[in-house]
């Protein structure tokens, strides 16, 4: 079973990707080419020895590089800062909260791609994995023959995700200088009886006379008004 946002496919509406497979939705564009040979440096976390040797094979033989392959998430966030691994592969049968919590951790930090393979087929840990930031969720028994389509939706997945996150905060950035600039020509038309197209004249001419951006010079006039009035 395929899992793509809250809408379920049967597994031949996706033949690229393994049955299993938890995505959010991507835009074709970012996919990588189907020729495109980039190497990836790879941390691998397995808790089954035999297994862990067949991915690692699967992925050398694609060309990737694993940089370690550990038996258990302890001290997961830590070994990814370490080693700046471009993509986290977990693989175990069942995993704990605490390697969902180091997931997350990685995400916050230092958010690079990661996939999750898992035996169990659970929508409740399929949402727990996806919050965690996971890339692509597959369920089900390794399918070390559709390896690189899971890294390529993994890594395109991510890129995508990571370009709205930007864009969001920039967004952010955007609307809370906007507000900054707002209460500092509120300011000026109160203490100077200036209308507003003239007082956020006068903040941009000050910015202009400074070299300084607008919003540094919004907020000195804001610093400024709460040093004399904490002066009285």
């Amino acid at each position: 079973m395929l899992f793509y946002d809250d809408v379920i496919f049967k597994n031949n509406d996706l033949d690229a990707l393994p049955a299993g497979t938890a995505v959010a939705p991507v835009n074709a564009n970012t996919m990588m080419d189907a020729s495109d040979p980039m190497a990836l440096k790879i941390m691998l976390v397995d808790d089954q020895p035999p297994r862990a040797a067949m991915l690692e094979r699967a992925l050398t033989d694609e060309g990737h590089e694993i940089l370690c392959r550990l038996t258990s998430a302890a001290g997961l966030a830590e070994k990814v800062h370490a080693s700046n691994p471009d993509v986290v592969i977990v693989d175990m049968d069942a995993p704990d909260r605490d390697t969902l919590e180091s997931m997350a951790l990685i995400q916050r930090d230092m958010p690079r791609p990661m996939v999750m393979f898992c035996s169990q087929d659970d929508e409740d840990l399929i949402v727990a994995a996806l919050r965690a930031g996971v890339s692509a969720y597959v369920a089900g028994e390794t399918d070390l023959a559709r390896v690189r389509g899971v890294m390529r939706v993994a890594t395109a997945r991510f890129r995508e995700y990571q370009a709205l996150r930007e864009e969001l905060e920039q967004t952010r950035e955007a609307l809370a200088e906007r507000k900054i600039i707002e209460r500092a020509k509120g300011l000026l038309m109160q203490r100077r009886r200036l209308n507003e197209q003239d007082a956020y004249s006068t903040l941009r001419r000050q910015a202009m006379n400074t070299g300084q951006p607008l919003i540094q010079v919004a907020r000195a006039v804001l610093d400024y008004a709460e040093i004399l009035k904490a002066q009285g």
